[in-house]
């Protein structure tokens, strides 16, 4: 419900009046729950409403994200997980982890009906990344703008232009990217649905939302519940039949992508296997089943991957804390607490409850983890270069935090990668993973004949595994040594074969007197992970990195 009366002419708080109630009431939380219709105007008032030059704005920012992905678009196949989602595109069946759990097939449908304009299923999902991937700095700009004024977005948006967490996978097959522009919008309906008092309609986007974002990434729906249950308690009526309508929409809908997922994956008694394997299989990864080595790892990764993602953004985040803590009064902190209470509210409900989900509860595995709340970082980088005082200040950080984004993503030296820990998200690691996988398909088909050789995996390799050569060596016949945990195997088939293009479960190696084993080793490891599986006198490997 809209506010009666012309909000210019409503009473507003003082700084000192606001600074006095906010820590009886943080951040701006009323004893009963939901705003009053001071602080609602109050909010209306101090950040400004999205306008015509704000869409000109994100269109600009969306057509300069086209111009920089485009031109490094994997051409291969990069991760296991998106070999697993081409896969799928022409057999959607999570018995065969295509793809795994929990099936993210809204994804998977979308890349489907893109494929039929494409021709090429890889090619499909990697147009799908660069779109969503240049979307993601319009919406951010758009979020940060309606938060904390245009400078805030000017900077929020240009930092998600170049960031090399959101750039890399705005260029690959994977699902983070899109999972992040949807996060985002929803943030972006609920700030907006908080300002005007909260809608009906803006229920039924949010229900929607959420069940959309369910379907391409399920697991970031529970991490978003709690910022959808703040918003909503702050809405000016209605706020519980509200969410109910919310939350109604969000199941009515996700059932509807729910069932057909479930029957093509064998039925619901299955998946619920898959769905247990595949949590059992990642247990060691959590701090509840691996204890603190796990906790501590997933911290260092959550860690290395925003770093990654913010580079110098990092700096300013902690320039800012440390100018806080030694350089401003507690009345500065107060004004400033008081001017941007809901704000502040809304990022750390946003970004939290998703660091913990990803570090104490469940695991950080993959850089692309990070994406589902590091736009809400953006957003807090442009709220303190909003604070800086002199237009050549904003201008100057804006800058260096940017050419330094660019440099980390397209010309970042090999011998700094130490920088990143091993962590870094680089166009030269684009090309380098096309350029090594294209030869060596290249090598075997130019080597070796499919009706005289067997391909061997040891192990699940995420970046040269049984899924990519799947993929692109359909004719040969391949076995994965070790069994994959995440599927259920028909009882004494505990491993897993391509032969025609196809994933089977099979008991043994199926090898004719004169056939020759080729063994894939991946770069970095060598010959000696075969050795559980063959005398060393039999082996023959073939490795990327002598193929030239």
């Amino acid at each position: 419900m809209r506010p009666t009366g012309d909000v210019t002419n409503q009473v507003t708080w003082s700084a000192k009046t606001v600074a006095e109630i906010a820590p009886k009431i943080f951040p701006g939380w009323c004893p009963e729950g939901s705003l009053n219709s001071k602080e609602t105007n109050t909010i209306r008032r101090k950040t400004p409403e999205l306008d015509r030059s704000d869409v000109v704005v994100a269109v600009l920012l969306f057509a300069a994200a086209l111009v920089l992905r485009v031109p490094f678009r994997s051409q291969m196949a990069y991760h296991w997980d998106s070999a697993q989602f081409v896969l799928a595109i022409k057999e959607y069946d999570m018995r065969l982890s295509q793809p795994h759990a929990p099936g993210y097939f809204l994804y998977e449908m979308l890349g489907r009906l893109v494929n039929h304009f494409v021709g090429d299923p890889h090619a499909s999902l990697v147009w799908i990344s660069v779109v969503f991937g240049s979307g993601l700095p319009a919406i951010v700009y758009l979020l940060a703008t309606a938060m904390f004024g245009r400078w805030a977005g000017a900077t929020a948006g240009l930092v998600a232009l170049t960031s090399p967490q959101v750039w890399f996978h705005s260029c690959v097959a994977l699902t983070y990217v899109v999972e992040s522009f949807l996060v985002c919008v929803v943030v972006l309906i609920l700030w907006q649905a908080m300002k005007r008092g909260g809608r009906w309609r803006d229920a039924v986007a949010v229900g929607g939302l959420l069940a959309l974002i369910g379907g391409v990434r399920p697991q970031s729906v529970p991490a978003l519940a709690p910022l959808v249950v703040f918003a909503f308690w702050r809405f000016e009526t209605a706020r519980a039949a509200k969410l109910a309508v919310a939350a109604a929409v969000a199941v009515g809908l996700g059932i509807v992508w729910f069932v057909p997922m479930v029957q093509t994956s064998g039925g619901l008694r299955m998946y619920m296997e898959i769905t247990r394997l595949h949590v059992a299989c990642n247990a060691g990864s959590t701090f509840l089943g691996g204890g603190w080595n796990a906790l501590l790892k997933n911290v260092a990764n959550v860690t290395g991957f925003c770093w990654n993602g913010l580079v110098l953004g990092a700096l300013v985040l902690v320039g800012s804390l440390l100018y806080r803590a030694f350089r401003m009064t507690a009345e500065q902190k107060g004004v400033w607490h008081s001017q941007h209470a809901p704000e502040l509210a809304v990022l750390a409900i946003w970004i939290v409850p998703m660091m913990v989900l990803g570090t104490l509860i469940g695991f950080t595995k993959q850089p692309g983890y990070v994406l589902s709340y590091l736009p809400g970082w953006f957003v807090l980088i442009g709220a303190v270069v909003a604070s800086l005082k002199g237009r050549c200040q904003r201008v100057g950080t804006i800058s260096v935090v940017c050419a330094m984004n660019v440099m980390a993503f397209a010309a970042w030296p090999p011998r700094w990668d130490g920088v990143f820990v091993g962590m870094g998200r680089t166009a030269r690691e684009i090309a380098e993973h096309d350029a090594q996988l294209s030869r060596l398909v290249a090598t075997i088909r130019r080597s070796y004949s499919p009706k005289e050789v067997t391909i061997c995996y040891a192990d699940e390799f995420y970046l040269y595994g049984l899924r990519h050569f799947q993929l692109y060596l359909p004719e040969y016949e391949q076995y994965q040594l070790i069994a994959d945990g995440t599927t259920p195997h028909p009882p004494g088939k505990p491993m897993w074969r391509v032969r025609d293009g196809q994933l089977e479960f099979v008991d043994r190696l199926d090898l004719d007197r004169d056939d020759r084993i080729v063994l894939l080793v991946p770069p970095q490891e060598e010959v000696e992970i075969f050795a559980r599986y063959f005398s060393p006198g039999r082996l023959k490997a073939l490795t990327p990195r002598v193929v030239r």
